[in-house]
């Protein structure tokens, strides 16, 4: 099989992009693609795409990749460990007891709820969503719920109260500030501190949201700015630099601290994020890495 110039873990739409432009320029690449349960039903935020399915896309665009010869695309094969030789070379291990070398290495995948609102991953991407552009206009005028578990309340809540006044924010138990709690609630905003109890609802679609405290209040939709961390931990097998959040640290061409590891997407992204967003990482990373290894190459 031969050493592949690019190993590339996750295969979401950085990774695709990377793929595809590194296989394009001439590169040999290793797609590992993860499986990603919580793809939204259709794309909203991109105007080439706006209301097709998001699990079509991702197979449209690895047929795509099956066209060059020079990407191996490695479908449903999760990266189980990844390993760096005498040699310099990464030693990459499938759960299926295959392994690949490589002498770059890209991760793309990246990051997922941690909360511990009970059954909430029910309703992700189905009633409550991780970003006002993706189906703000769907859920416009709706009762709607903004949770916010970081602290950083107000800048998301103006926006999703542009698109419904009907608006509750609630901060499942976290901090708020005083005078942010004062502006939203001089807007007609409830602000609940009270930590969720339930989320109740049939088959993903959100009805109403139960706190501890007794408090039971209708709600059709929602968004969430929850506590993350990165669902890739080979990054930090690697020693990369990471932030507060467990995201890998990258400069502005997507290299990490560790020489020959890049990322991209989510996995270097405080969520949400935008899937053309992680898209341009990906190509931008690409970009990156086809010119470190031409003038190394040269």
């Amino acid at each position: 099989m031969g050493i592949f110039e690019c190993a590339i873990i996750g295969g979401g739409p950085a990774g695709l992009n990377a793929a595809l432009l590194l296989g394009r320029a001439n590169r040999s690449v290793a797609l590992f693609d993860t499986k990603n349960e919580h793809l939204a039903f259709e794309l909203q935020e991109s105007i080439s795409r706006n209301g097709n399915a998001a699990i079509e896309f991702m197979q449209a665009a690895k047929e795509k990749l099956n066209q060059y010869p020079t990407i191996q695309s490695i479908v449903s094969q999760n990266v189980r460990a990844i390993k760096q030789s005498d040699n310099k070379l990464f030693k990459i291990y499938t759960e299926d007891g295959q392994s690949f070398f490589a002498e770059k290495l890209l991760l793309t995948d990246g990051t997922e709820i941690q909360t511990d609102i009970p059954n909430i991953k029910q309703y992700y991407n189905k009633s409550i969503f991780t970003s006002p552009y993706g189906y703000g206009w769907e859920l416009k005028d709706k009762k709607l719920i903004y949770i916010n578990e970081t602290g950083d309340v107000a800048r998301t809540a103006k926006i999703i109260f542009n698109l419904s006044n009907d608006l509750v924010v609630a901060t499942n138990g976290h901090e708020i500030k005083e005078n942010e709690k004062r502006e939203l609630e001089n807007k007609g905003i409830d602000v609940i501190v009270d930590k969720i109890k339930k989320i109740k609802g049939h088959n993903g679609i959100l009805c109403s949201v139960a706190f501890q405290n007794g408090l039971e209040i209708e709600r059709e939709a929602g968004f969430i700015t929850p506590s993350t961390y990165t669902t890739n931990t080979i990054g930090q097998g690697f020693s990369c630099d990471l932030d507060e959040h467990g995201l890998i640290v990258v400069d502005h061409f997507g290299r990490t601290s560790e020489k020959n590891v890049y990322a991209a997407g989510d996995a270097a992204q405080p969520a949400p994020t935008e899937i053309v967003l992680s898209e341009a990482t990906g190509i931008q990373v690409a970009i990156t890495i086809n010119a470190d290894i031409s003038i190394e190459k040269f």
